[in-house]
């Protein structure tokens, strides 16, 4: 165990920490996964209880009706958008829809999705946008398919999965993620906010398939002055040529 002087408290962390694999920003509150489904309640418990990532959480959850059927509805009548830039660190399909990539909105997306759009439109002020690193799509894992063990390129983001179709063999034996020590299952209807920068692991070994939407999110703790110093870092690393090859690694980014 190892002392770790974080933000305003002192942590104790084991092995498992963020290892983002381009950037690091210090200080901000840390954990592998920052929702926890209480069975009692039947209902998330959200980190730190953070008023942000808890009025985020409780809105998504309550569209997700209103997403499903949209998804279900129009999805068997498009192409996906996904583009599998190496194949090597996966198994399996996968198949997207998106309404962020690479930190721009798609505007495609409104025109099949128009209900989702007005609903992720009142994520904008905490939505990662702006930078080569953010997403948000409708992901679907098909079925014997397997992510190997990555980490994302920054630690200052935070991923929603909203789960909108779950297999019904739902054991983390068949299905799940891992996001450094703990194993996971998505709920359906349930969000799971994960910290990706920690090490992390997709499988689904049932034939069934899996959706969720993702959403990149701003870590809570970063500023608005720093989000928009940071969006500026990185159009200027874009300008001169220092990011290619990297924000088209949608490696990082297979959820």
């Amino acid at each position: 165990m190892a002392a770790v002087l974080q933000g305003p408290s002192l942590l104790y962390t084991s092995l498992h920490r963020p290892s983002p694999s381009l950037m690091m920003m210090p200080g901000l509150r840390s954990l592998p996964v920052w929702t926890s489904y209480d069975k009692n309640t039947q209902a998330n418990r959200i980190a730190y209880q953070d008023p942000t990532v808890t009025k985020i959480v409780h809105h998504m959850q309550s569209k997700v009706d209103i997403i499903r059927n949209e998804y279900m509805s129009v999805s068997p009548n498009i192409n996906s958008d996904y583009e599998d830039s190496d194949g090597a660190l996966h198994t399996g399909t996968w198949d997207w829809h998106s309404y962020l990539l690479k930190g721009k909105i798609q505007p495609e997306f409104a025109l099949n999705f128009p209900e989702t759009t007005r609903i992720l439109a009142e994520l904008q002020p905490y939505m990662f946008t702006g930078t080569p690193f953010g997403f948000c799509f409708f992901s679907k894992l098909a079925g014997q398919s397997k992510i190997q063990e990555h980490t994302s390129p920054i630690n200052f983001r935070l991923r929603l999965h909203l789960p909108l179709v779950v297999p019904s063999n739902n054991t983390a034996a068949n299905i799940g993620i891992r996001v450094g020590p703990t194993e996971n299952i998505w709920r359906k209807d349930q969000a799971l906010v994960l910290d990706d920068s920690y090490r992390h692991e997709v499988w689904n070994h049932t034939d069934e398939e899996r959706v969720l939407l993702l959403v990149d999110l701003w870590h809570p703790d970063v500023r608005m002055s720093e989000r928009e110093e940071i969006v500026m870092m990185f159009q200027h690393a874009q300008q001169q040529g220092w990011l290619d090859g990297k924000d088209n690694n949608n490696n990082e980014d297979k959820q």
